[in-house]
């Protein structure tokens, strides 16, 4: 059996718990990218594609990631011949805001405040989202006086949001049907590129995301965090059936109350800043990639892998 997946975002993870657990692996990478991934110990098979398209037609097992949507799109993701591990149909959910809120308010789970143009105040902060897996790419905050200029050089969807101070965390589920169970497996912050405004305050910067930082919430929220991914599952289950296999990841703003900000429908990059909690449900570290490989075999053991992987 062998694991396939394109080298971008979290695919390091994925190749390196794929090899904890025995298995093979393969590596769809662009030319410019060989040098590096070509260096590393991970890829069985190291295949040089301009197009990522390959990957459609894998013949091993392929673990989708935050790029795929991007190389790919999601129409062909789901009309792709390759066998993916978890519920393809699950990955348009990150998308749109529609779809994005729809779930969230289906699991009763609380999101931050969408504000409409004539609801906007001169002297209020706002946080500008643009719709979609972008990395953070193009959101900005802003005054109410600022947001009309400011939108004008938008492109794409986009909506207005009142801006919370408060810490934005991401927490990072595994959802087992082999084992029924839900695992919280992390919880991160991400480094962005305005976090230098903090030492060098000349000019806004840009939100882009440039790296993830493990977090150790305080215990007391864990379990309402837990609580959050459980009705999520549940959410899913209904709106997307047979709901999420695998890993998923729900984002927040946090000022003392959780509001989500949105979610991730495979591995989120977060997941890079290896933590902990996995070892609450297992006697090793447990990275998210190692976790998927981890399914993959048990559900190899009982012969169940058309529950996993379709």
């Amino acid at each position: 059996m062998i694991i396939s997946t394109i080298a971008s975002h979290s695919s390091l993870q994925i190749l390196l718990g794929a090899k904890d657990e025995g298995f093979r692996t393969r590596l769809y990478v662009k030319p410019g990218r060989k040098a590096f991934y070509a260096s590393t110990r991970l890829a069985d098979e190291l295949l040089i594609r301009e197009d990522m398209s390959a990957v459609l037609n894998d013949k091993g097992i392929v673990v989708p990631h935050g790029s795929f949507v991007a190389y790919l799109g999601i129409d062909a993701i789901e009309r792709a011949n390759a066998r993916f591990f978890g519920n393809r149909r699950f990955l348009k959910w990150e998308t749109t805001f529609e779809l994005q809120d729809k779930a969230l308010d289906k699991a009763g789970i609380p999101r931050v405040e969408v504000v409409e143009p004539e609801e906007v105040k001169p002297n209020e902060l706002y946080f500008v989202r643009l719709e979609g897996p972008r990395g953070g790419s193009g959101h900005f905050i802003a005054k109410g006086e600022e947001l009309e200029e400011r939108l004008e050089g938008v492109d794409g969807n986009y909506r207005v949001e009142r801006f919370i101070p408060g810490v934005y965390l991401y927490a990072h589920f595994f959802h087992s049907p082999i084992l029924e169970r839900l695992e919280l497996l992390g919880v991160d912050e991400r480094v962005v590129i305005a976090d230098g405004n903090a030492r060098w305050p000349v000019k806004p910067l840009s939100y882009t995301i440039t790296g993830n930082v493990g977090v150790a919430l305080r215990e007391s929220l864990l379990p309402r965090l837990y609580d959050y991914g459980l009705a999520f599952v549940e959410a899913m289950q209904k709106l997307e059936p047979p709901g999420i296999i695998g890993p998923f990841a729900l984002h927040f703003d946090y000022d003392g109350e959780f509001r989500a900000i949105g979610f991730a429908s495979r591995i989120d990059g977060g997941s890079n800043a290896l933590h902990w909690y996995g070892r609450l449900y297992w006697e090793e570290p447990m990275s998210v990639g190692r976790r998927i490989a981890r399914e993959i075999r048990l559900a190899l053991e009982e012969d169940r892998l058309g529950e996993v992987v379709a």
